[in-house]
Order: structure tokens, then C-alpha cells, then sequence
């Protein structure tokens, strides 16, 4: 996940944005409560999403308590304090970051070869102490990394095919977030559907970069792009916005099917105003950065 998911901070009110930060900070602290000091390098804004969900769903009242920051001691600001979802959401952060290193060790460049490398080392302990909370995360998130790479070593064109693996694996993580039958299964939908979406944002996201270096894109591969088609280039992100659009509106779907507890508002300024923002705000600029070229 790379921080694709955020809310669209002026339509929350007051009190839900800092609730937001809040929960934001909370997993910071986490991090380093489970992993150290370095893991708060991994925060990023869509495991406070997975963080507020796993909240929102959960039994028991998180707090919410004035602290301070650790980079800004100075000023007082309100932290979620720990909790058992906030713990489960750390573990789960560690786990795909952890992968994501993994599969960077394969990239072509050297640079980002080695600094994965290093990444893997700071991260290894991290990962098995994640994995041995998260067994069943772990173990489906293994596989649908296996999945991953055996499509882009055959260079699967289908677009729907790639996102699969990222899609199945955030469902399983979204699954265990409950004990409760049904809401699992909204879950485990709601998380799929996260999943893909996240999968086909960040391939548009690196649509020029894949292709300038030969990485493997499902976008490049289904319409045969070449470096320099800027045209092509334009056509295949303005094309996949509908996709993308469907996609959150499956998600909104789903959402409403949950029996949310609390973070209601913050979590449907996210799901039915932030991933579009999103969307609109990568693509819009791509394409006008490409067309300048």
C-alpha cells in the first residue's frame, strides 16, 4: 500500500480530523512499541486506513489522549493510545512493507537492488515477529506474492489477472479484523476491493517509469505501449479512471454493509470522497505532465 487512501481533509469536520491525525500518530507510536524506532519510517496514510477500520469494527472504546510527538516534542497533540486493532494494523503495515522489499530485490536497478537489500536486513526480525502474530496474513500474503511473480515472469497482459494477487491478499488481511462471521465477510470484500484499487493506481502511477525500463506494467503490456506514446499513454489512464470509479463504488457498496461502531464519517469521507481525489488528482496531473512533454 502507498498512500493512495487518505480522507479529503477539508470536507472532515474539526473534531474528525483531528481524531484522524490522532489514530495517524497512534500507529506511529505502535510501530515503534512493536518493531522500534525505525519502523516508524513505514507510517504512511493506508494503514491508518486499515487502523480506523479495524477501530471502527472492533469491541471496546480506543482513547484518545493529548501527547507528544517524538519529532515535535514542542507541541501537544492527541495520539491514540494502544489497543489491540492498533497492534493488528502495525503487524499487517510490517508485512507488506517487508514484501515489498522482498520484490524490489529483483528490480533491474542497482541502486534500488541494493537499498532493498539493506532493507531486507533492517527488516527480517521485524517480519518474523509480525508473521508469528499474523499467521494466516502471512501465510496468504506469501502466496499471492509466489502469484505475483509467476505473472509478471510470463508478462500477464490482463489487467484484472495482475491486480488479483494484491486484491486476495488485502481481503485476507481486512478478514482478520473481526471475529464476527459476517462482518468478516464484508470485510474480506471490502479489503479485496481496496486491494485492487490500490494495485491499479500505483501501475498508472509508474505507467512511464515501467515503461522506460522495461519493468513489468499489465497497462504496457494489454496496450502495447512504447516509450514515447505519450497519446497511448493518455488514453490508457484516462480509460482506466472509469475502472478505477467502479471499483470505489463497489467499495461504497460494501462499506455500507459493515456495522460500524465508530469513525463512521472519517471512514466515508475516505471511501466516497478521498479515493476518487485521489484517482482524479493522479491521473489529471499525469496527463497534463505528459502532454507538456
Amino acid at each position: 500500500m502507498f498512500g493512495y487512501i487518505r480522507p479529503v481533509q477539508p470536507q472532515l469536520r474539526v473534531c474528525e480530523l483531528e481524531a484522524y491525525r490522532a489514530v495517524y500518530c497512534g500507529l506511529c507510536r505502535q510501530l515503534g512499541r512493536s518493531f522500534g524506532p525505525l519502523a516508524r519510517l513505514t507510517l504512511n496514510y493506508d494503514f491508518t486506513f486499515l487502523s480506523l477500520v479495524a477501530m471502527a469494527v472492533g469491541e471496546g472504546d480506543p482513547s484518545i489522549n493529548p501527547g507528544r510527538c517524538m519529532l515535535n516534542p514542542l507541541k501537544k497533540t492527541l495520539i491514540c493510545g494502544e489497543n489491540p486493532q492498533l497492534a493488528a494494523a502495525a503487524d499487517l503495515a510490517v508485512l507488506v512493507l517487508a514484501h515489498k522489499v522482498k520484490d524490489d530485490r529483483q528490480d533491474e536497478g542497482l541502486v534500488k537492488r541494493a537499498g532493498a537489500a539493506a532493507g531486507w536486513l533492517a527488516l527480517s526480525r521485524a517480519y518474523g515477529q509480525a508473521a508469528g502474530r499474523q499467521p494466516q496474513a502471512a501465510a496468504v500474503l506469501e502466496e499471492a506474492m509466489e502469484e505475483q511473480a509467476a505473472l509478471e515472469k510470463a508478462g500477464c497482459p490482463s489487467v484484472d489477472q495482475a491486480a488479483e494477487p494484491t486484491a486476495r491478499s488485502l481481503g485476507a488481511m481486512f478478514e482478520t479484523l473481526s471475529q464476527d462471521e459476517g462482518q468478516r465477510r464484508v470485510l474480506a470484500r471490502l479489503g479485496y476491493l481496496v486491494g485492487r484499487y490500490v494495485y491499479l493506481i500505483d501501475a498508472l502511477d509508474d505507467l512511464e517509469e515501467d515503461l522506460e525500463r522495461g519493468g513489468y506494467n499489465p497497462f504496457v503490456l494489454r496496450d502495447r505501449l512504447e516509450p514515447g506514446d505519450r497519446e497511448g499513454i493518455a488514453r490508457v489512464r484516462q480509460g482506466a479512471r472509469g475502472t478505477l470509479y467502479l471499483t470505489i463504488g463497489e467499495a461504497g457498496k460494501t462499506y455500507n454493509l459493515l456495522q460500524v461502531r465508530r469513525f463512521g464519517p472519517i471512514l466515508e469521507n475516505i471511501l466516497f470522497m478521498g479515493l476518487k481525489a485521489s484517482v482524479d488528482q493522479l491521473l489529471d496531473w499525469k496527463c497534463k505532465e505528459v502532454a507538456t512533454q
